[in-house]
């Protein structure tokens, strides 16, 4: 009996293991697309950004800050800066995968939108990680 349990939770183990595989494809995408000060908190970021801006609800620095709370450092306050367009201010090492769009009723706030070539990484690593065929 005790033999089949250990099978049927291996199984189990094996079937989750092409996830496993995807998050690495994923991660190793974004390691090469990326320059050589990417973070993995700034790859997270970029996640979290790309997700609500193609699910039509794109974030601000602020509900960014608050929704990866504990899993997104403080210091992306200004490190997040990479991932935008490049701009002599921030020494041209921006990777153009985000911009910051003014909220039309209030010009304080800015949304983290997608870029062309941020949509294009997205389908990459959807594509690298299995999720996009």
């Amino acid at each position: 009996m005790t033999s089949t349990l250990n099978h049927q939770k291996s199984d189990a183990l094996y079937a989750s293991v092409s996830k496993l595989t995807g998050l690495s494809a994923f991660l190793l995408y974004l390691a090469e697309e990326g320059n050589d000060r990417l973070t993995i908190n700034q790859a997270a970021f970029f996640a979290i950004a790309a997700a609500a801006d193609l699910r039509g609800v794109p974030m601000t620095l602020s509900q960014i800050m608050e929704q990866g709370e504990g899993i997104v450092t403080k210091s992306l306050k200004t490190t997040y800066k990479v991932l935008l367009e490049p701009t002599p201010s921030y020494k041209n090492i921006g990777l153009g995968w985000i911009t910051r769009e003014p909220d039309p009723e209030d010009e304080r706030k800015k949304y983290l939108r997608l870029t062309k070539k941020g949509r294009n990484v997205v389908k990459a690593m959807l594509v690298a990680s299995g999720g996009l065929e």
